[in-house]
């Protein structure tokens, strides 16, 4: 109570404009994600889901892409949870990307039991998309459906996964809404959970509704093959970031599937999760601010608005405050000393732990898995506000 009553009074000590640069971050970066996309977004898909549904139009053959090194514990439940599906006019085809372990012995065992239609090997490890690049040369469909080897699926993912390819022929691809399985198994993992439900589920339904996919997860994606194949397939580094990206560019469009509903495990480890993080990063900003920098500039003959919205989109909303932080705490603690600074620093969390309040509610409503519930406590420790790239 006392905190409470000192927080109230430094706010009401405050002039105007130290109040408004107080909040600053929050107003300028929290605010318009939280209310104006991703709350908005919330409630139009919670009371007006017009989702279609029924059976598939006939489609052509599709063929679901399997890529992994030293998978053995994980392959063939993937290939058995695959084979569950309500939509099941697919063919396999799995890449033994160099593994060290028995991993391709499985897959000949799968392929032999007919299980899988098609397998290759890479006898030195050359990367997830080296081995997915061979996985689409020995394919015969005309759709590709990429997935990871440690991942299974609700009975109608493929089905929903496939639903907007048939609905419009300008989407060349399509991303699948991924949740984490084993959110149980620590602290976290269980974070992860919630910030998968944010960044993924809600957040990429946001960018759907605004053409602004930009990153489709090698997780669980589908791809039409005349779209892989004009872009010469995928390139090492980004992976599927830059193919997504790519694909962009060549003028396609990208949906979000958000029932089309595959699990995956997350790093269980603190360690391990900062290593897994400093490499999408790393990855995230090589591809936005070298490959792709000529996005930002207006006079580039490669500009478009559409790209440009979700390159200034994560410039000001994600790389620019992570930069202003420092300074901005630098200024915190100059101006009001150490003991009222920390006390402006708990409102501003305060704040930000009611937007994070909400906005997990909405993400759990939208994608229809109530059991997340249960993860409420530790919202306020999850970076909601963020998109995943």
């Amino acid at each position: 109570m006392e905190l409470i009553l000192d927080v109230s009074r430094t706010l009401d000590s405050l002039s105007a404009w130290a109040f408004v640069a107080m909040f600053a971050l929050v107003i300028m970066t929290d605010a318009p994600r939280y209310f104006l996309g991703i709350q908005s977004t919330a409630a139009a898909f919670i009371f007006r889901d017009h989702r279609p549904h029924g059976q598939l139009p006939p489609l052509p053959l599709v063929s679901i892409l399997l890529a992994g090194h030293n998978e053995e514990d994980a392959i063939e439940k993937c290939v058995r949870s695959l084979r569950k599906q309500t939509f099941n006019q697919f063919e396999i085809v799995c890449v033994d990307d160099g593994s060290t372990d028995k991993t391709f012995s499985i897959m000949r065992r799968l392929h032999s039991e007919g299980l899988v239609q098609a397998i290759g090997r890479l006898q030195l490890r050359g990367g997830k998309a080296a081995a997915l690049n061979l996985a689409a040369r020995m394919a015969h469909g005309e759709i590709f459906i990429v997935t990871d080897c440690d991942c299974s699926f609700e009975p109608n993912a493929i089905e929903e996964l496939l639903r907007p390819l048939t609905q419009d022929t300008s989407i060349g691809a399509c991303s699948g809404n991924i949740l984490v399985r084993n959110w149980r198994r620590s602290i976290t993992t269980a974070i992860q959970a919630i910030e998968y439900l944010i960044a993924i589920s809600m957040g990429r339904t946001f960018s759907g509704a605004l053409d602004q996919i930009s990153c489709i997860s090698g997780a669980f994606g589908a791809f039409r093959r005349s779209g892989w194949r004009a872009l010469g397939g995928m390139d090492t580094g980004g992976e599927d970031f830059d193919f997504t990206i790519r694909l962009r560019l060549a003028g396609y469009k990208i949906a979000f599937a958000r029932h089309a509903i595959c699990y995956t495990d997350v790093p269980e480890s603190p360690f391990a999760l900062l290593r897994q993080r400093s490499r999408w990063e790393r990855d995230a900003y090589w591809i936005r601010f070298r490959k792709y920098r000529l996005l930002f500039n207006p006079i580039s003959h490669t500009f478009s608005w559409r790209e440009a919205a979700h390159q200034w989109d994560f410039l000001l909303f994600t790389a620019l405050p992570a930069f202003v932080f420092p300074f901005y705490l630098a200024w915190l603690f100059a101006s009001f000393g150490i003991a009222q600074a920390l006390i402006l620093l708990a409102a501003v969390t305060v704040a930000l732990a009611a937007f994070d309040l909400a906005s997990f509610i909405a993400a759990t409503l939208v994608t229809g898995r109530p059991v997340y519930l249960r993860l409420l406590p530790l919202c306020r420790f999850t970076p909601c506000s963020r998109p995943m790239s």
